[in-house]
């Protein structure tokens, strides 16, 4: 497996919280709202997304142990959830989410569960959790979740500054980004299997 850092730990969970796709979702939902009560919106649905991270980082691994799920069924599970992540970003439908947003004022549903916080982050965060001490994690979900507030905080100024174009470009090298992620880890899953195969068979 390949050995992971704090920065390819932070990259990875911040392209599939994947914020410059969200701006648009959290601005048709926000955006009514004056400058501040938007930034504050959107604290709101960021620090919701940190607490259930946190939550999966500490007892996701546990949670697995008592449905009794191998790490090698989670490396499968997620990568597979990641791809379909991904190909949904890079090829969008109207059926997806974020073309049927609620009219309501949200609160934790749709944006930040499971527009940010969905399965596919959920996963990778039991799977890096698994993979590596609790500080280095700690700290590689701070720097992820922060960067992910700092671009939806200013949403507004950043869609303005690239356009709606930009934005969709954005999103687009993200999903193949996080495609060639699902992959390897796909491939990571397989070479588990294949040691866990060998220890049973000798």
């Amino acid at each position: 497996m390949a050995t992971l850092t704090i920065s390819s730990i932070a990259l990875t969970l911040f392209l599939v919280m994947d914020p410059f796709g969200n701006i648009s979702s959290f601005l048709k939902l926000l955006d009514k709202n004056e400058r501040e009560h938007y930034r504050l919106s959107v604290l709101r649905e960021m620090l919701f997304v940190l607490a259930i991270i946190l939550f999966f980082n500490v007892l996701g691994e546990y949670l697995l142990q008592l449905l009794q799920i191998s790490p090698t069924t989670v490396y499968f599970s997620s990568s597979i959830i990641l791809f379909l992540t991904a190909f949904q970003i890079l090829f969008p439908t109207s059926k997806s989410l974020r073309h049927n947003l609620p009219e309501e004022h949200p609160i934790l549903i749709p944006l930040a569960v499971p527009l940010i916080a969905g399965p596919s982050l959920l996963a990778m965060v039991m799977i890096f959790a698994h993979e590596t001490t609790w500080l280095p994690m700690l700290i590689s979900i701070f720097i992820a979740w922060l960067a992910a507030l700092i671009v939806l905080l200013f949403g507004r100024e950043i869609k303005k500054f690239i356009k709606e174009n930009g934005l969709i470009a954005l999103e687009r090298l993200m999903g193949m980004v996080l495609i060639l992620v699902a992959i390897q880890k796909f491939f990571e899953g397989v070479a588990l299997f294949v040691e866990s195969f060998k220890a049973v068979a000798s």
